[in-house]
């Protein structure tokens, strides 16, 4: 008998525990730290600095996770869209990978990456912009692919399924960008 009531133990345990396999994000985008000095810091209308180092960009991320090993390892999507440090419409499009790399009661801190497809308007119709052919221009758009794309994420657990989220995008060589919301497990 008490041999049955220790194999029950775990099992009633294990169902107390809620085990989310998919989060919705969606954050607000944010703030823009560019790692060295722009050419052009005058078409950028809202920069924080003269030289433009520091930048607000208006926008929003939505993104979907499918957890595909316990809470730990998930694939995620997301989409956004804002305005640049131009001031001209953004966005990119994200599919990776996204792994746990701290947790502790209430905090997380997870990171991820995978291919990133960045587009923007195209810079070239902006007076005093000079094409550096970082990007790549079609039609009225300029993109630019990385295999390597990131994030790290930091998570508050508000309760048992929402927690407050904070993005950081290391855009790297260019900068790093900065987005805060709402984290849902369902």
């Amino acid at each position: 008998m008490v041999s049955a009531l220790c194999w029950f133990k775990p099992v009633a345990e294990a169902q107390e525990t809620a085990m989310f396999k998919n989060t919705f994000t969606l954050k607000f985008f944010g703030f823009s730290m560019h790692l060295k000095e722009s050419p052009y810091p005058e078409i950028f209308p809202n920069r924080l600095d003269q030289k433009g180092y520091a930048t607000f960009n208006y926008g929003a991320i939505a993104g979907y996770e499918r957890f595909v090993v316990r809470d730990a390892i998930s694939v995620r999507v997301e989409q956004g869209l804002y305005a640049d440090c131009a001031g001209q419409l953004a966005g990119f499009t994200h599919l990776g990978w996204r792994g746990i790399i701290f947790r502790s009661n209430r905090h997380s801190v997870n990171g991820g990456f995978g291919p990133t497809l960045v587009y923007r308007q195209d810079w070239n119709r902006l007076e005093g912009y000079q094409d550096d052919g970082y990007f790549k221009r079609s039609g009225t758009w300029q993109h630019k692919f990385y295999w390597y794309g990131g994030e790290f994420e930091y998570n508050y657990e508000l309760n048992n399924n929402t927690d407050i989220s904070v993005n950081l995008v290391p855009g790297l060589p260019e900068l790093i960008s900065l987005g805060f919301g709402i984290r849902k497990h369902f």
